[in-house]
């Protein structure tokens, strides 16, 4: 990446970095003198030890004011509109630069409090680095240039839709089911954001399709939880953090991120030696998950599963559907590498009882006061032929595709 390090220190001096972890500074970061950032071939921006790190050590500190969140942007957009009054005590100790008023911020102050915060956290968060990010002297310029290309996401499903890639289609029809369903999901939750920033700025010249996708890609896959006050909804808990988004996934946890009234801290759950990368996990999360929101995927990942709902649920006779819908324990049934999931026990002990309702002994199980040992050498069964079902259905897909491709004009195997 070119530049990485000039626009790194940039992003250091724009959040008053200090060496000094003992700062109380109310607007200053810290970032141990132990950490660099490096971009790697094929793996992109990562963080890595410079010198020995100590478990429990804290290594990144970052005031409220430098988090990007629906409270921080309303605060922001606030020095437009002077007229609004910010009664809630979230704002008291929030940092808010000097409105500039360009193009971006004349039409921050056509905006009303009311048509603000009725966004959601994804729409007013790419709202407004689609506008950031088209200002020269952006107060948020060091963190928006440290944000990975559009291209460096491209593995996602999303990306290769938006961008209309050529083999976008061939590339979809070869994903599983279960992985094509999650990414039909992740595009029409992008659509339905992309329409209601895009309306917002239909009159204006900040819009293009190109841009939100590189930006709702960057929230997307480099959001933090915290818990919004202003939130409608647990979607809407999340914030963006500057340095520590680039700690990268693993699925056990090597770093713990702690919050506190001066803001959000990295603490080490493990030693690392000079030269290490740092990791953090996202949550557990499958590979199918991994690359349908984030664009990659893991080697080894004890977080992945086989989805059967779509072979379960049509074995469910209305009587099993209404009660499992009655229990919330209708869909999403799993299977890993240790077994079935507790839902998919249930889904499958369910199919075993022709009046559900009655059952003392599925009750018993669904409440867990009972073991499902009367259900086991059964449920056992029915998944092994499940099981079977879905790897014959993958393998004719396999083939189906593969014809299909040959047949395709331009197409040409990798």
């Amino acid at each position: 990446m070119i530049n990485v390090e000039e626009r790194l220190q940039r992003l250091l001096l724009w959040a008053k970095s200090t060496s000094n972890q003992q700062s109380k500074a109310a607007d200053a970061a810290f970032v141990s003198l132990k950490l660099e950032v490096k971009h790697v071939v094929n793996a992109g921006r990562g963080i890595y030890a410079v010198s020995l790190i100590q478990r429990n050590e804290r290594l990144v500190r970052l005031p409220y004011s430098y988090l990007l969140n629906f409270s921080t942007i309303v605060a922001h957009i606030a020095k437009y509109n002077p007229d609004w009054v910010l009664t809630s005590p979230i704002f008291h100790n929030l940092h808010a630069s000097t409105p500039k008023f360009d193009a971006v911020g004349k039409y921050y102050a056509t905006l009303s409090y009311d048509t603000l915060t009725a966004l959601s956290s994804f729409q007013i968060v790419s709202l407004f680095l689609v506008l950031e990010s088209q200002r020269t002297d952006s107060s948020w310029k060091p963190f928006i240039d440290m944000l990975p290309e559009v291209d460096e996401l491209g593995l996602c499903p999303l990306v290769w839709t938006v961008k209309k890639d050529p083999e976008a289609h061939q590339l979809m029809a070869l994903l599983p089911r279960s992985a094509r369903k999650h990414a039909e999901s992740t595009i029409a939750r992008f659509t339905k954001d992309m329409d209601v920033v895009m309306a917002m700025l239909q009159d204006t010249e900040f819009f293009s399709v190109e841009r939100y996708l590189w930006v709702w890609m960057c929230i997307n896959s480099r959001c933090f939880y915290l818990e919004m006050p202003l939130g409608k909804s647990a979607s809407d808990n999340f914030t963006m953090a500057p340095n520590i988004d680039f700690l990268n996934h693993l699925c056990d946890d090597q770093c713990e991120i702690k919050i506190d009234s001066s803001g959000f801290h990295v603490y080490t759950s493990t030693a690392y030696k000079p030269g290490d990368q740092l990791f953090f996990s996202y949550g557990p999360h499958s590979n199918e998950f991994l690359l349908c929101e984030y664009g990659f995927v893991l080697d080894v990942n004890k977080w992945n599963y086989i989805d059967a709902s779509d072979y379960i649920t049509p074995l469910l006779r209305p009587q099993h559907t209404d009660f499992l819908k009655k229990k919330s324990y209708f869909n999403d049934y799993t299977v890993n590498k240790d077994g079935m999931s507790f839902r998919t026990e249930i889904a499958l002990a369910t199919l075993q009882e022709t009046a559900p309702d009655s059952s003392r002994r599925l009750n018993g199980l669904v409440d867990g006061h009972i073991h499902g040992a009367v259900y086991e050498k059964r449920s056992k069964t029915l998944l092994a032929l499940i099981l079977k079902k879905i790897a014959l259905d993958n393998l004719s897909h396999a083939k189906r595709t593969r014809y299909q491709l040959r047949h395709t004009p331009g197409y040409s195997a990798c």
